[in-house]
């Protein structure tokens, strides 16, 4: 046998092996723009101290901004459509003694002299999609108190609120029968940030509640009109009454076709509740607009359980809004407790915005027991907010749950311990916090933000969490 012959064969035979194996090495190597399990995601490659990334298309990111004054919640959708939910504008705290602050207030953030609206213009501005062009699609306005749109106080010049008249500009003296208006909440917001539709529970007149026959309220009421109709006239506004059961009155207005599994379900609004059945509408679980008007004085009616509320979905995340709905009144008058139709139409999500803050007789078993939330984001303002007892029924619904706060006041620990609630079970206990929803919905990440300066640096990350199937 000739060995030199064979052992030149063997060796052939190994070296063509071998370029066969490494050509099907080859074929499992990713090629340019192809992800693996070990790609990094800018829009979650999150360190703390560093500032939070950018939201990418195919996201969902839901932000709780944070300026002490009440709430704001900024959405960007999968396509880069923007709604923002509330624009805090009640006064400061610091300013409680000249008697129109608000004495049980917590700090204002960054500074009292930073105005809530200013924290959330600049806000919107860094994170906002390029596709959003320097406008806002949506401004939803739950409710018409002041922690939401933007409040009145006869005193507005030592709480920096600058007066304008209805073309804009700013005046010695707001005129409110002449159009005039506050640079304060939305309006600050919408003359820096325009905003295409502006949806709300409609007239007020429309089932009032106690705040309308208010001398307060109604210039409160009268500067958000008055600034709807500059905001018509000078930048395009359209003003629309929430359709209660629609997914097809906010919509993504960029690339709808490509995230199919998104939408934004309305599930009542102005008393008015959703039945659970295509789009039809319970309009008479609250008195008539006539009753209510003919009982103003009796029944003295929260304007809280007339919030609009919603529900937002992207694959199997669910996250749940409602305003400042509550209970409370429902002894003497059942209609009071809002919560049990709505707790009759919702399921259980992966996280919600508390209701009406976390304050007390809000956030109802028959409600919690529906949601059971994973998560649950408080937008405290007040040092009376959360309530020991609210947070009891959170965690009676899911054990489990992260509770964050955006504040909470240092008088409040005390009341919450003697409750049986820690605090320091809280998952945060401060800063504006931000949901991101990878795209799909599978999973999403929490994250809270500095909220000492307009930064917005990273100070703790949390995730990712499986969306519930």
């Amino acid at each position: 046998m000739n060995y030199k012959l064979l052992l030149i064969g063997s060796c052939l035979i190994a070296l063509l092996a071998g370029c066969n194996e490494d050509k099907d090495k080859d074929k499992d190597k990713p090629k340019p723009g192809d992800k693996t399990e070990t790609t990094v995601d800018p829009a979650i490659s999150v360190t703390v101290g560093q500032v939070l990334p950018a939201w990418q298309e195919g996201y969902l990111d839901i932000h709780s901004i944070n300026g002490g004054r009440g709430e704001a919640f900024y959405y960007i959708f999968p396509d880069g459509t923007t709604m923002l939910v509330d624009a805090a504008g009640a006064p400061q705290d610091e300013y409680y003694e000249y008697g129109s602050g608000d004495s049980e207030g917590v700090a204002s953030k960054p500074n009292p002299a930073t105005s809530s609206g200013s924290v959330i213009v600049e806000y919107i501005k860094h994170f906002a999609p390029s596709v959003a062009n320097g406008r806002l699609d949506y401004f939803m306005t739950s409710h018409y108190h002041g922690d939401h749109i933007g409040a009145w106080r006869s005193e507005y010049a030592k709480f920096g609120w600058t007066p304008l008249n209805k073309e804009g500009e700013k005046v010695s003296t707001v005129n409110l029968n002449d159009g005039g208006f506050l640079l304060n909440g939305v309006a600050e917001v919408g003359l820096s940030i325009p905003i295409d539709k502006v949806l709300d529970r409609g007239d007020w007149a429309s089932r009032p509640s106690a705040d309308y026959y208010d001398d307060g309220g109604q210039k409160r009421y009268k500067l958000y009109i008055n600034y709807l109709d500059y905001a018509a006239r000078k930048q395009g506004t359209v003003r629309e009454t929430l359709k209660i059961g629609h997914t097809d009155q906010i919509v993504m207005k960029h690339d709808a076709s490509k995230y199919s599994t998104f939408s934004v379900r309305t599930i009542a609004s102005g008393g008015d509740i959703w039945t659970g059945n295509g789009t039809d509408v319970n309009t008479s679980y609250v008195p008539s607009t006539e009753e209510c008007k003919a009982n103003h004085a009796a029944w003295s009616i929260s304007e809280n359980i007339f919030s609009n509320v919603f529900m937002v979905k992207y694959g199997n995340f669910d996250f749940f809004s409602g305003g400042d709905i509550q209970y409370s009144g429902r002894s003497n008058y059942p209609w009071k407790d809002i919560e049990l139709p709505i707790s009759q139409v919702v399921k259980k999500v992966e996280g919600m915005k508390a209701c009406h803050h976390s304050t007390a007789n809000t956030n109802s078993d028959n409600l919690l027991n529906k949601l059971k939330p994973d998560f649950y984001i408080a937008g405290v303002w007040r040092a009376v907010q959360p309530n020991p007892e609210t947070l009891q029924r959170v965690y009676n619904a899911n054990a489990s749950v992260r509770i964050f706060t955006t504040n909470l006041a240092e008088s409040n620990v005390t009341t919450l311990k003697n409750k049986g609630i820690n605090p320091d079970n809280f998952i945060s206990k401060g800063g504006h916090v931000v949901v991101r929803v990878i795209p799909g919905g599978a999973k999403y990440y929490i994250y809270v933000l500095d909220d000492n300066n307009m930064e917005y640096k990273v100070k703790a990350k949390y995730g990712p969490f499986v969306s519930f199937i």
